[in-house]
């Protein structure tokens, strides 16, 4: 009999878990300080104690206020800030890599080290791949900031590993403004499409493939070790966030009821859960059929094929809703998006 305790669901990453460094923070506190903002009362464990670390809650506050000091943009001068030696002991283990690939493979494996507050994902594709930023937490207010920051960061370290050689071919956001759009294309230096479906840059899998300039077997293999020590000391090694959990188990096609069993729970204890996180069963299943019902319009499946692949018992029950959701049709936004 599965278990009903809270605890089975494990290992999970928390909102309330202070994991997170000031590696990700160090481009906007740059800024803070240029612009005489109030820098210490950002994020103040840090002003205390510089190896602090802090909940992605405590971030959030301080990146609420600079948000609100900085502007929407705020996000592409914080991301161009930082660079691969912000990125801790990984950084060290990318760089004695053979090729972009795989510095890359090894900075997401490694990724919360250096404090990511999305999760970065590879996206295997041909002739482009694509690293693409996940919501780590359900955050609306906050994603689509972190994804471009955090993005940024990993074009930098790239054009650090790389040197001149390294272009991106595309970049796809979703919620930036497009009053914004030529600072944006500045700043990734490759062209830009706004209102995206997803946060992510496409690689030639020609650039991915080349090789780096000082390739080291032994110091990868030291740098894993540091880095999977360092993760076990902070206390995130193999732990995922409840939301990427619930993501990778299919939760816009179960109760629930249904999903809970799936991760020897119970349902009240899975609701108790989210409710610590600041969100619901509901709220999860519905932004994730969202998304993934806007990528399936942009294939050749008909309306009848998604509505089925969504777990709608019908297409009609699936217009209704993607007309909820999106205030358009599903052939309308077909039209649009092909």
């Amino acid at each position: 009999m599965p278990s009903h305790s809270v605890d089975s669901i494990a290992p999970l990453l928390s909102v309330q878990d202070a994991v997170f460094p000031a590696h990700p923070f160090s481009g906007l506190l740059a800024i803070a300080r240029e612009q005489n903002w109030e820098a210490s009362t950002l994020f103040p464990a840090f002003t205390q104690d510089k190896g602090a670390r802090i909940s992605y809650l405590q971030a959030r506050q301080g990146l609420l206020q600079a948000k609100h000091y900085g502007g929407d943009e705020l996000c592409l001068w914080s991301g161009a800030r930082k660079s691969l030696p912000h990125l801790g002991q990984m950084a060290i283990g990318m760089s004695a890599q053979h090729n972009l690939f795989q510095a890359l493979q090894f900075g997401l494996e490694f990724q919360l080290i250096a404090g990511s507050m999305v999760h970065l994902q590879f996206e295997a594709g041909t002739p482009y791949s694509a690293v693409s930023a996940q919501s780590l937490f359900d955050d609306v207010e906050l994603q689509d900031f972190l994804a471009v920051d955090h993005l940024l960061t990993t074009v930098n370290a790239a054009r650090q590993l790389c040197g001149a050689s390294f272009q991106l071919h595309q970049v796809e956001l979703r919620g930036q403004s497009k009053s914004t759009h030529a600072l944006i294309e500045q700043m990734f230096g490759c062209p830009v499409t706004i209102g995206a479906d997803c946060n992510r840059v496409l690689i030639a899998n020609e650039i991915l493939l080349k090789p780096l300039s000082t390739p080291d077997v032994a110091v990868v293999r030291a740098a894993q070790s540091a880095c999977e020590q360092e993760l076990e000391i902070v206390g995130v090694l193999g732990r995922q966030s409840l939301l990427r959990t619930l993501v990778s188990q299919n939760c816009e096609l179960r109760t629930v009821d249904e999903m809970a069993l799936a991760l020897g729970t119970s349902a009240r204890s899975l609701q108790r859960l989210l409710v610590r996180e600041g969100t619901s069963y509901f709220q999860v299943t519905e932004n994730v059929r969202i998304e993934r019902a806007k990528r399936l319009l942009q294939t050749t499946l008909s309306i009848d094929q998604i509505a089925e692949q969504l777990g709608y018992s019908d297409a009609r029950s699936f217009r209704r809703a993607f007309k909820r959701w999106t205030n358009r049709s599903p052939a309308d936004y077909r039209q649009v998006t092909i």
